[in-house]
């Protein structure tokens, strides 16, 4: 049995005549917003007739970077089609009316696919909530289940799987797959997670879990309790670039590049990084992984980004936040038009914010920064740069509701509030009509800043209450539209 890195998170595994494909991105680029589609890292193109054949298409959850539209329209409809049963509906409509049949799991009963046996597994309860309706995947061969892979992106590995391997159940997995999320962003810029209110004033000095801590983290505490240690362990995810403003070749992992770093750190794991259209086999002979005609890296093109990347670190150059991801409005009444809807919008949130970790923390602090705390402890404030606004609101949570602040900069705020967010307005009222998404804004044009760690501030609020868990109807929305644009393929 081997499996091919396709890009990013897609994976081919193939034993004998059979073929399974989990997450397929097969478009030079993905999204399910067609004006903000983000490019694959490293580029390549994918020959998409090559994957006529697949018995099984496997989709492990609903985010963008794994369910692609564009790229599901060029797979063959006799593919069965699986996904865990808890998936939400939008995605699972969208799947039945692109032609596919669709198989729902849940629980890790095996499922025979010609010569392998797959099992599915939920996520652990740890995990956090805007991935926790991720299903991971074991395969192994149907003749010598001592021969297994397991793939546990984006989500703490599954307690049932670790309980079926304790219980021998299961043969733990000669190679198990994961996301490796540690991308830096550049210097002037925060990543969604990183903390503005711990920005230093010189710019190239990055404060937050920089890529190494990240990587530490995927081969360490992640595997902290894995029932034994795995033989092998392929690092992917990562692999796009969100090129807006001066971000340059930002943010973008080079799997290659970090498993041989990770092989000097590591003592009794094989780490495997691949580039796209590279296969690595469980009986392997050699430390060279095998190449796969029907995906081609653009070398030309990887060059360059890399030289780019060389160059903007050499400079020490910085970026500035994105004005906005949307056009900004210049029109004055258009402006307050749609920051009438914004405020309508945060009285309906209010509650939900109190009752999220961040309302919780907010509520049990007394000082900050040596200044005893009122009421008001979170703020929103949206800005329009073409208009120079900037309009503040503060969450009392005496009353439960959001009150206008007087005019003040973003640096006020910083100091007044302990928990706060700073964004466009138009991308602001985009997220909250379905226009666009959480994660087409996040790292690029917000701004935000909490106390104690990175799961308490606003954009973990954001993930969980404008995301495909928590607003399902929103990512109907996108769905719709996406479909209506598409020529679906027979």
């Amino acid at each position: 049995m081997r499996a091919i890195f396709v890009g990013h998170q897609t994976w081919l595994v193939e034993h004998a005549s059979t073929r399974i494909l989990i997450d397929p991105l097969l478009c030079e680029d993905f999204g399910l917003v067609d004006e903000h589609r983000i490019e694959i890292y490293p580029p390549r193109t994918v020959d998409a007739a090559a994957l006529s054949d697949v018995d099984l298409i496997f989709l492990s959850h609903e985010h963008s970077d794994h369910f692609d539209i564009q790229s599901l329209n060029l797979l063959p409809r006799s593919a069965r089609f699986v996904v865990g049963a808890t998936i939400v509906e939008p995605v699972k409509q969208c799947i039945r009316d692109l032609g596919f049949t669709l198989t729902e799991v849940n629980d890790s009963a095996p499922m025979r696919v010609g010569d392998l046996n797959l099992r599915f597994y939920p996520a652990d309860p740890k995990t956090a909530f805007w991935e926790s309706r991720v299903t991971q995947v074991h395969i192994e061969e149907a003749e010598q289940p001592q021969n297994g892979i397991f793939i546990a992106v984006d989500a703490l590995v599954s307690e049932v799987f670790k309980a079926d391997i304790v219980d021998e159940r299961l043969a733990p997995p000669k190679l198990v797959i994961v996301s490796n999320n540690s991308r830096v962003s550049p210097p002037g810029a925060f990543q969604s997670l990183e903390n503005w209110g711990k920005n230093a004033s010189d710019s190239n000095r990055k404060v937050g879990p920089l890529g190494i801590g990240v990587l530490s983290a995927v081969l360490t505490s992640y595997l902290d309790d894995f029932p034994v240690q795995p033989e092998n362990i392929a690092l992917c995810g990562g692999g796009f670039i969100k090129r807006l403003g001066g971000f340059a070749a930002f943010p973008f992992s080079d799997q290659p590049t970090l498993s041989r770093l990770a092989n000097r750190l590591s003592l009794d794991t094989h780490i495997v990084g691949l580039l796209p259209g590279e296969a690595f086999a469980l009986d392997h002979q050699s430390e060279l992984p095998t190449a796969i005609d029907w995906v081609q890296v653009d070398k030309v093109q990887h060059a360059l980004l890399i030289e780019e990347l060389d160059q903007f670190i050499e400079a020490r150059k910085s970026v500035e936040v994105v004005a906005s991801v949307r056009p900004d409005v210049a029109d004055a009444e258009q402006y307050e038009a749609l920051l009438r809807r914004a405020e309508a919008e945060l009285q309906r949130l209010a509650k939900s914010l109190m009752l999220f970790i961040t309302g919780r923390k907010a509520l049990a602090m007394t000082h900050h920064k040596g200044r005893k705390l009122g009421p008001k402890r979170i703020v929103f404030s949206f800005a329009s740069r073409v208009l120079g606004r900037r309009d503040s609101y503060g969450l009392n949570l005496i009353s439960g509701r959001f009150e206008a602040e007087a005019p003040s900069s973003l640096e006020s705020l910083l100091a007044e509030y302990p928990f706060g967010v700073s964004l466009p307005l138009v991308d602001f009222i985009g997220m909250v009509e379905g226009d666009l998404q959480i994660w087409d804004i996040v790292g690029v044009s917000v701004q935000s800043w909490f106390e104690n760690g990175i799961f308490d501030g606003l954009i973990p609020f954001f993930y969980s209450y404008y995301g495909e868990n928590g607003s399902p109807e929103l990512l109907a929305k996108i769905i719709d539209r996406a479909m209506h644009n598409l020529e679906v393929r027979p």
